[in-house]
């Protein structure tokens, strides 16, 4: 009978000795995955130069439809149904600090983003917002790809969520010279 490889106890966090036995498997799991295979397609490379313009032009609506059809490229090409993206604008913030994004897992699966920070209401940089987006997007192929009960944040999670982002990483060249060239939307506009 095989046994399961556990990482050194200094490696997990103190939550996980709270979690039940079937929910230990599964962070063990995830944790244990380093990458998603996505080889993105030059459509998705376009669509993600086309998420950092409407970014940087401050348009919530131009940068909902944005995420929305790279998501729905990312997706497609992984044979999966893409989640619903709504882009939101001004970060919700508390004590513990702002939210970049978050996931909604359910019948019909959703993110939500926002792009300007709490405390000037900037908008966000573009590789920040497209991480969050990569983070979200990791959420929902835990569940969809992955078939993991519950998505964690064990490092393998973050492993995938990078293998995403390098995944796209050409695209920021283009990107980044458009960004270059256009003025920023000054701070407040909305």
């Amino acid at each position: 009978m095989a046994r399961s490889v556990k990482p050194p106890k200094s490696e997990l966090p103190a939550y996980f000795y709270r979690l039940s036995r079937a929910a230990q498997r599964t962070f063990l799991k995830s944790d244990a995955i380093e990458r998603i295979d996505l080889s993105p397609t030059p459509q998705a490379l376009r669509l993600t130069a086309a998420l950092i313009a409407a970014l940087a032009d401050g348009n919530p609506r131009a940068t909902t439809r944005a995420a929305q059809a790279l998501s729905d490229e990312l997706c497609r090409s992984l044979s999966l149904r893409a989640p619903a993206v709504t882009v939101d604008t001004v970060r919700p913030r508390n004590v513990r600090g702002e939210l970049h994004g978050i996931f909604y897992p359910s019948a019909r699966p959703r993110i939500v983003l926002w792009m300007r920070t709490a405390a000037r209401h900037d908008v966000v940089k573009p590789r920040t917002f497209l991480r969050t987006l990569m983070h979200e997007l990791g959420h929902y192929f835990d569940y969809a790809l992955l078939g993991l009960d519950e998505s964690f944040h064990t490092s393998g999670f973050f492993k995938r969520e990078s293998s995403l982002m390098n995944a796209l990483a050409a695209a920021f060249v283009e990107g980044d010279a458009r960004m270059a060239e256009r003025p920023s939307p000054g701070r407040g506009q909305r």
